[in-house]
């Protein structure tokens, strides 16, 4: 038996996510299905981190044990022949015995796409927000007080089951194309709907021209009142993972 660690892109709006859930589509069970077939026997993906319906990932990753001769290149062109085009196999190495997809990552980087003006073409792919004043200055002060070790549990989506809400964010920072606001923010993890809680609270802090200082008000009171929407899924992508 060897173990396998895979790098791979997908786009998230034909899928209901990630995890197998019954009666729905999901990016887990498109390539368990894929490497049963090519294996001859059930094998289960273990990946860095879930992503809901709608999300994208432009490198995610993932590993697997199985037994057998085949090179990794082969690996690849193996699933690739076999799954969607809506995902897609970047690299397959093989990895020590103690490696794990999930708890031996360091870093995590997410993106998020707002569209200045809507295109039909990126309504999967990006965000529009026609009714929010958005201020680049703004966003980049009010982001920087997200930086450091913080309790993020205001946050995140039901967090009973996780025995810590802490996680440290080193970077978090927007950007300005011709056609787009990009966001990027890495920490060491991150909970369910963070990111785009953060997000949605970042246009409600340049919406509304409130203090630079307000996510730190949030962190220290844990308000849920304070939050802004929760922004929608298709302009998030899982950007990065650094092992």
């Amino acid at each position: 038996m060897r173990k396998f660690l895979i790098r791979f892109c997908y786009d998230g709006h034909p899928f209901h996510g990630w995890q197998i859930q019954k009666n729905a589509l999901t990016i887990q069970q498109v390539m368990e299905k894929a490497l049963a077939q090519i294996f001859k026997t059930e094998t289960s993906l273990t990946v860095s981190g879930r992503t809901d319906a709608g999300v994208h990932a432009l490198n995610q990753y993932a590993h697997f044990t199985a037994e057998t001769r085949m090179k990794p290149e082969n690996i690849i062109a193996a699933i690739n022949s076999i799954i969607p085009k809506a995902i897609h196999i970047k690299e397959c190495t093989i990895a020590d015995d103690d490696f794990h997809a999930r708890f031996s990552a360091k870093r995590r980087t997410y993106m998020y796409k707002i569209m200045k003006e809507f295109s039909p073409f990126e309504r999967f792919y990006a965000s529009y927000f026609p009714q929010k004043k958005i201020s680049l200055l703004l966003l980049r002060k009010a982001s920087e007080y997200l930086l450091g070790t913080h309790d993020f549990n205001v946050f995140a989506q039901d967090t009973s089951q996780l025995h810590s809400t802490q996680c440290t964010v080193d970077s978090a920072q927007w950007s300005e194309t011709d056609s787009h606001f990009i966001f990027k923010i890495s920490a060491n993890r991150f909970m369910h709907n963070m990111v785009r809680r953060i997000v949605g609270t970042l246009l409600h802090i340049s919406h509304e021209g409130l203090e630079e200082d307000y996510i730190s008000k949030i962190l220290s009171t844990q308000d849920y009142r304070l939050l802004g929407m929760t922004a929608p899924p298709q302009g998030l992508y899982l950007f990065e993972i650094t092992y």
